[in-house]
């Protein structure tokens, strides 16, 4: 099954920021259907929840991936293996006119 990651513009350049901060949401097509992935290393997305929950929020995201580390790389591997798993139908497809949250 075909899929395609659509990298924010000049991410190259700052990868390493992306990765510091531990999280990426992001755009990826999967047999002509658009997902919104929140992309999150284990510390942020702990970080996040404790926020929420210090909050009085239940912490909730939909098409949470958690990666050992916001990269390229990482992330690439995840959105393969969503989709060779078969998982990638469980997200939750964009909207179209939705805006980026």
């Amino acid at each position: 099954m075909d899929f395609s990651i659509e990298w924010p513009a000049d991410f190259a350049d700052y990868e390493w920021e992306v990765t510091a901060k531990g999280w990426l949401t992001l755009t990826i097509t999967v047999s002509d259907q658009r997902y919104r992935l929140n992309v999150y290393d284990p510390a942020r997305v702990g970080q996040e929840i404790q926020s929420d929950l210090e909050r009085g929020r239940p912490f909730f995201e939909p098409n949470l991936v958690i990666v050992k580390s916001v990269t390229r790389v990482a992330i690439e591997q995840a959105v393969h293996e969503l989709v060779r798993s078969g998982r990638a139908a469980e997200l939750i497809e964009e909207r179209m006119g939705s805006k980026a949250g």
